[in-house]
């Protein structure tokens, strides 16, 4: 255990995702139950998450760019500033309407510094501690967003608005202060923008697909909450099953990491059948007492999915040719631009099928779960030749 806990740089890298999971637990857990709550329709919600997305993924090679001139923390920086200007407009309710088109710019921009963490995590972590990493890093985030799921209910509930607000953004600069402990310059001596593109339409590797089909498990993360307040009708007991569902992950993503260390691709078959059931469950539950407890698996094997995949992912970065921070925003440009698709198809059949819209994003959350597990195993393949 002392190898994961003794190298600076991963109590740096744990301190600093604790922090950012405390600070964004406001939009990423709660941010469309908000939207809902504020008076939003489901198809305006997922229109406003499909043109973040697609900021996000339009700016994604300013982080190689921004990180090679500024360093990765001062980019984390930038990025939490748009964070915190996110969260100031969602928790002021009034203006939301007013100010939407400022509010996606902060939200697209917030995504900034998304490629940092598989960059990071590729330079310093060794691949033989990467599953086990993974999870401690799935850990920390958990309970930053457990105790900061309790704050925002509380926030919400009894409209303390301006003091959630300040210990947000005081934690979105906490992760900046963490991140500045391992910073480094990123060697970037080609045109970022153009790199990548030459990449994601070039290149023949399934890695740019696995991270677009990624995109199903975001957006269907992203509205499970919604799906859950809907079926639930009361605020107070959303948050409280959130809360102990959260709690819950921290004991599955423990035992994850080692296993996915000791056989990756058994781990891998493993959580893709656990996910597909899972999510299948959604389709066919109608029950409240069902889709809560359904609820609280989800997110549990949720974590896990992510800490194996998330392995998977990092492993083949390491192999390939091309350098870390590169592959890393391949990655994360190729997720936001399948969500811009995804999301815009959505928002448009959500408009015609209601509420409907959710066994639609189950659907195609399954058949991304079984074509990833596919894919890897190919790709990792074909780097072991």
């Amino acid at each position: 255990m002392k190898q994961y806990f003794n190298k600076p740089e991963y109590k740096y890298m744990y301190l600093s995702n604790i922090s950012y999971s405390f600070a964004n637990a406001l939009i990423s857990t709660f941010g469309t139950v908000l939207l809902y709550k504020n008076g939003i329709p489901i198809w305006f919600v997922l229109l406003i998450y499909g043109l973040r997305f697609g900021i996000t993924g339009f700016c994604s090679p300013l982080f190689v760019s921004i990180s090679s001139r500024l360093g990765i923390a001062k980019c984390i920086l930038i990025s939490n500033v748009f964070n915190i200007i996110s969260a100031y407009m969602m928790l002021d309710r009034n203006n939301i309407y007013k100010n939407i088109i400022i509010f996606i710019l902060a939200m697209g921009f917030m995504g900034l510094s998304n490629p940092s963490t598989d960059a990071l995590s590729s330079k310093y972590v060794e691949s033989k501690h990467r599953g086990k990493f993974n999870s401690f890093l799935n850990i920390t985030k958990i309970l930053g967003t457990a105790i900061a799921s309790g704050l925002v209910a509380w926030g919400v509930i009894s409209d303390n608005s301006i003091i959630l607000f300040v210990i947000i953004a005081l934690f979105f600069i906490l992760q900046y202060i963490f991140i500045r402990k391992i910073d480094y310059k990123v060697d970037n001596k080609t045109n970022a923008f153009k790199e990548t593109m030459n990449y994601i339409f070039k290149s023949k590797s399934k890695y740019k697909i696995i991270y677009a089909l990624r995109a199903n498990h975001i957006i269907e993360r992203q509205f499970i909450p919604l799906y859950l307040y809907i079926v639930l009708k009361d605020f107070s007991l959303f948050s409280s099953i959130v809360i102990v569902s959260l709690l819950l992950q921290v004991i599955t993503v423990a035992f994850i990491g080692k296993y996915s260390d000791k056989n990756i691709w058994k781990a891998n078959n493993l959580v893709t059948v656990i996910k597909t059931i899972i999510t299948g469950i959604f389709l066919f539950a109608r029950n409240k007492v069902t889709v809560a407890f359904n609820k609280i698996l989800s997110d549990n094997f949720e974590k896990v999915y992510d800490t194996s995949i998330t392995t998977s992912i990092q492993n083949i970065i390491k192999e390939q040719e091309e350098n870390n921070e590169l592959l890393a925003t391949v990655g994360q440009m190729s997720l936001c631009f399948a969500e811009v698709v995804i999301f815009g198809i959505l928002a448009i059949l959500s408009s015609f099928i209601g509420e409907k819209i959710f066994m639609v994003i189950f659907g195609l959350s399954i058949i991304s779960t079984l074509y990833i597990n596919r894919s890897i195993k190919k790709e990792s393949y074909i780097n072991h030749k």
